[in-house]
């Protein structure tokens, strides 16, 4: 998993305050599935580097999390413990690039007129 956003959760956790928190971003995971990554210290989520959507899944999650005061610890690329402000680092980056690209479309379209 060497170019995915994760996170992981303590297996010391109260489990099903994580189950709800994690099923409301992504429903298809069952409970056990859930219970399972906690209980084995394995990714609860991840996505893709570069996967814009599931890096502010990641940020939803850990935001919900710490306000049930729920340890979570995220991890990025190859496996490296990161901190929460690297990852919203990573999704403004991402939302400023779409935004240039939305105003670059806007501009041209705005020329062919």
């Amino acid at each position: 998993m060497c170019d995915t956003v994760g996170i992981k959760i303590s297996s010391e956790s109260p489990i099903a305050k994580c189950v709800s928190i994690i099923r409301e971003i992504e429903p298809d995971l069952s409970i056990s599935d859930i219970r399972t990554a906690i209980d084995n210290n394995e990714y609860v989520l991840s996505y893709d580097y570069t996967d814009e959507k599931g890096i502010k899944n990641i940020v939803k999650c850990y935001e919900e999390l710490e306000k049930l005061g729920i340890k979570a610890r995220l991890y990025e690329l190859d496996n490296e413990e990161c901190s929460i402000e690297l990852i919203k680092n990573l999704d403004k980056m991402y939302d400023e690039i779409s935004d240039d690209i939305d105003a670059e479309m806007e501009a041209e379209d705005n020329d062919d007129i």
